[in-house]
C-alpha cells in the first residue's frame, strides 16, 4: 500500500492515532470517508523503559525533569491509567464551544464509570478514609475500565480502554493505518492545505487529501505546524508536573491494585490529588530516581498520593527540541500538594514518607484554541485542522482524555457537514 498513497487522493488524512486522532477516523470512516492514518510509532502495548527513551516517548525537558508521552498507535492511552474527568464548561464556553452532547455520547458507548467499591484495593481505601477524616471532598473517580474484567487485586491490560479500539473500528470502516510514518509538513498551496508530506516506512511520499487532521499530540502537532510556517505554534505549553508522595504501611498488600480510584481537585489552589499505586518497574525506576534504593522492594506496603500541579504556559517547542522552565508560583503549588499529601499518608498510618522526582505528562496548549485554530480547530490554512491537546486553550491540570475525545467528535460533525 505505501508504494501508491501517493497517487491517491484520500477525504482526510489524520495524523496520529491517540484518541483524538483514532476518534475522528472512527467517526470519519464509518460514514464511508477514504481515511488515512499515519502513526510515526508502531503497535505496542508494552511498557519498555529502555525503549521509551530511546524512541523520545520518555524524555527530558530541562533540570532534570521527564515528561511521558505515546508515540505507538493509541497514543499515550496505551499508557495512562484510565481516569476521566469532564471537560470544563465554562471554559470552553468563552470559544462557543459546547460539549455536552459529545460528553453525553462517548459516556454512552465507552465504559466510563467510578470503580466498584470491591476493586478498590487497600491502599486507595485507606486513602480515602484518611482524607474523608480530614474534611476532604474524596471522591471516586470516572475510570475507562471493563470492569467485568477485573477482580479484587486482579487488573488485567486489557480491561483498560484505550484508543486502538477505535483504531480497529476505523480499519473494519475503511480507514486505512501506516505506522513508521513520519509527517513532516503541511503541504499548501494559496492558503489552502492540500496534504502532507512524510517518510512512510522509510519511503518519501507526498500525500494529497480534501482535509488534514493533525493529532499528533502536544508537541508533534506544533512542530509539524512549525514546519508548515504556522510559526507561533509551540510558543509556550503546559505537562501538568506529577509528583507521587509515597510511605510505607503496615498491614496491606497494595502492589496491584487499580491507580487513581479516588481523589479531589483543589481548584483554587491548582493542584489535583488522586491514589496512586505504581505498576512495579515504574515504582522502582522512580525509587532509583529518587535515591531510595532501599525502597526497590517495598512495592506491596506502599501506599502513594499523586500531585498533579496545573502549571502556567511556557516553554518553547522548536526545530525538535522541547524546553520547560516551571515558574516559582507552579513549585509553590507543588509545595502545597506535597503538603496536604502527606497530611493524608500521615494520618493513614503510612510512615518514612519522601517524594519522586518530578516528572509531567500530557503536554498541551501549544496550538491553543483562539490563536493557533478557531473554535472548529480549524489553522490559519484553509482545510487544515488540529485536534489533540494541544488545542486547550488555558493551563490545564486534569486527565484530558475525554475532553479530546468530545473535542475530536464535534470535529468529525463538521468535517461531515462541510462539502468537499
Amino acid at each position: 500500500m505505501s508504494l501508491n498513497i501517493g497517487k491517491e487522493t484520500w477525504d482526510v488524512i489524520i495524523v496520529g492515532t491517540g484518541p483524538s486522532g483514532a476518534c475522528v477516523a472512527r467517526q470519519m470512516a464509518r460514514q464511508h470517508k477514504k481515511v488515512l492514518l499515519l502513526e510515526k510509532g508502531q503497535a505496542d502495548l508494552s511498557i519498555n523503559i529502555p525503549r521509551m527513551l530511546k524512541n523520545k516517548e520518555m524524555m527530558f525537558i530541562g533540570k532534570g525533569k521527564t515528561l511521558v508521552r505515546g508515540i505507538r498507535t493509541g497514543g499515550t492511552s496505551v499508557l495512562y491509567y484510565g481516569t476521566a474527568y469532564d471537560p470544563p464548561a465554562k471554559l470552553f464556553a468563552k470559544f462557543g464551544i459546547d460539549l455536552s452532547s459529545e460528553v453525553e455520547e462517548l459516556r454512552s458507548e465507552l465504559p466510563l464509570g467510578p470503580l466498584k467499591d470491591e476493586l478498590i484495593g487497600p491502599a486507595a481505601h485507606k486513602i480515602r478514609q484518611s482524607a474523608v477524616d480530614l474534611g476532604l471532598a474524596w471522591g471516586k473517580l470516572d475510570k475507562f475500565i471493563y470492569q467485568d474484567l477485573c477482580a479484587p487485586g486482579h487488573f488485567p491490560s486489557e480491561a483498560l480502554w484505550n484508543a486502538n479500539r477505535y483504531v480497529s473500528d476505523a480499519i473494519e470502516s475503511g480507514a486505512v493505518l501506516l505506522t513508521c510514518s513520519v509527517v513532516t509538513r503541511v503541504i499548501v498551496n494559496e492558503n489552502q492545505a492540500i496534504g502532507v508530506e512524510a517518510t512512510v516506512q522509510g519511503e518519501h511520499h507526498k500525500i494529497y487529501a480534501s482535509k488534514i487532521v493533525l493529532s499528533a499530540g502536544g508537541l508533534g502537532s506544533a512542530q509539524i505546524l512549525q514546519a508548515s510556517k504556522i510559526n507561533k505554534a509551540g510558543e509556550g505549553f503546559f505537562c501538568d508536573p506529577i509528583t507521587i508522595v509515597q510511605g510505607l504501611a503496615e498491614g496491606i498488600e497494595a502492589g496491584k491494585e487499580i491507580p487513581m480510584a479516588a481523589g479531589m481537585i483543589f481548584e483554587e489552589e491548582g493542584f489535583v490529588l488522586t491514589d496512586l499505586t505504581l505498576p512495579k518497574l515504574v515504582y522502582q525506576l522512580f525509587s532509583v530516581q529518587a535515591l531510595r534504593p532501599n525502597r526497590v522492594w517495598q512495592h506491596e506496603r506502599t501506599m502513594g498520593i499523586m500531585v498533579k500541579v496545573r502549571d502556567g504556559l511556557g516553554g518553547s517547542i522548536k526545530r525538535g527540541k522541547v524546553y520547560k522552565n516551571f515558574s516559582e508560583a507552579d513549585k509553590q503549588r507543588m509545595q502545597l500538594g506535597e503538603s496536604k499529601a502527606r497530611e493524608i499518608l500521615l494520618h493513614a498510618g503510612a510512615k518514612r514518607l519522601y517524594s519522586t522526582v518530578w516528572t509531567s505528562a500530557h503536554p498541551g496548549g501549544s496550538a491553543r484554541i483562539g490563536e493557533i485554530v478557531d473554535s472548529n480547530l480549524k489553522s490559519e490554512y484553509d482545510n487544515l485542522y488540529v485536534c489533540d491537546c494541544s488545542v486547550i486553550p488555558t493551563a490545564w491540570g486534569l486527565p484530558p482524555t475525554l475532553t479530546v475525545l468530545a473535542l475530536a467528535k464535534r470535529l468529525a460533525k463538521h468535517l461531515l457537514m462541510m462539502k468537499s
